[in-house]
């Protein structure tokens, strides 16, 4: 089963890194990447449906502000944050997955398949 992803972080080694990891997996078929959230929105609105939004939350538009307004298109939503006390707030937007900066990427994969495992919807694309 092939998944697509977009990456919304305005820190570009952090696309970089993700990008990295997620290229490894070979199910996984990058979409963008942007790190204007604004950009990033306007792309996940055009796309219509994506499986996995990896999803900075300290940016010029908190990605806890972009979850509710993308989260009907997206499958699953993994915020990617290099502050903990975020965490509390990004599951009340619905977040699918927290990840701490810097990424691992082991974590980061048990995330992706735990969320693959419990298929909480039915495959988008």
């Amino acid at each position: 089963m092939l998944y697509t992803f977009i990456i919304i972080d305005d820190d570009q080694i952090s696309i970089d890194i993700l990008k990295a990891y997620l290229s490894r997996m070979k199910e996984f078929i990058m979409l963008a990447t942007f790190t204007d959230p604004i950009a990033g929105v306007k792309a996940i609105r055009e796309y219509g449906e994506i499986d996995f939004l990896f999803l900075d939350i300290a940016m010029e538009i908190s990605g806890i502000d972009i979850a509710p307004v993308i989260r009907e298109q997206v499958r699953y939503i993994v915020f990617v944050t290099a502050y903990e006390k975020y965490a509390l707030d990004a599951f009340k937007v619905h977040g699918d997955k927290f990840l701490v900066k810097p990424i691992n990427q082991q974590k980061m994969q048990a995330a992706i398949a735990d969320l693959i495992r419990k298929d909480k919807r039915k495959k988008i694309s």
